[in-house]
């Protein structure tokens, strides 16, 4: 049997589907969470990895969604649902925080 002969029909899946051939960005988005990883040694926890990662998540879907990550942060401590959504989701990434 030739290798790669099973995945032959998946190689170019990309192709079909769209989006590019390669991991890269995900790789990129990682990027930042390895050096934090590096600089400071880690967690001390299993629920502090869980947070560095539920915040980088947050962090990353803000910029994504080319919405101020302060702002995010701001509606998800001091805001409502809707205030959150708002500052992800109306473009401008201002939200009307009382």
């Amino acid at each position: 049997m030739i290798p790669g002969a099973r995945e032959y029909n998946e190689i170019f899946t990309f192709i079909d589907f769209g989006g590019p051939p390669t991991n890269n960005h995900a790789e990129r988005a990682l990027r930042p969470l390895v050096i934090f990883r590096k600089t400071s040694m880690g967690t001390r926890s299993a629920a502090g990895s869980e947070n560095i990662g539920v915040f980088a998540s947050l962090a990353q879907t803000a910029k994504l969604q080319d919405a101020s990550v302060i702002e995010l942060f701001s509606a998800l401590l001091t805001g409502t649902p809707n205030q959150t959504q708002t500052v992800l989701f109306d473009g401008s990434g201002e939200t009307q925080i009382s």
